[in-house]
């Protein structure tokens, strides 16, 4: 692959990291309500090994939350490292269904909307300098 592909299609990759940024700090759970949840278990299952001989998991997360003065259980869509069963963690219910729930995305959210056009602007940068230095060789 050229350098100058590899350059486009970084460009690429951080427009895709914006948007799916933008997604997950504001749209996600857009009119969705804010509360408190429990972790009340965390399931690990062994999916395999990587490439460099790693282990890989799968973890799925029951946590209990109220709304309306009933309690609920469902399974988050996120998980991290520091997750611990009795661990308070914030979620997201729809006030239409509040069976339905996401986790706390919008820091990985924010992350992802400001590296994405750093990636994008370096790589745009990079491609133009590289075209300029072309033009400016002499011909041979």
């Amino acid at each position: 692959m050229s350098r100058k592909t590899t350059l486009i299609l970084a460009i690429v990759f951080g427009v895709i990291l914006f948007g799916f940024g933008l997604y997950l700090s504001f749209f996600e759970t857009r009119g969705f309500v804010r509360t408190t949840a429990i972790i009340e278990q965390i399931e690990e299952t062994w999916t395999g090994t990587d490439g460099d001989g790693y282990d890989l998991y799968d973890h799925e997360v029951l946590v209990s939350y109220t709304v309306d003065g009933v309690t609920r259980q469902s399974r988050l869509d996120t998980w991290s490292a520091d997750y611990e069963v009795g661990k308070r963690v914030r979620i997201y219910y729809d006030p239409a269904d509040p069976e339905k729930i996401h986790g706390d995305s919008r820091k990985l959210g924010m992350i992802l909307w400001i590296a994405g056009p750093v990636v994008a602007a370096v790589s745009a940068v990079t491609l133009v300098r590289e075209s300029r230095k072309k033009e400016e060789q002499p011909a041979v």
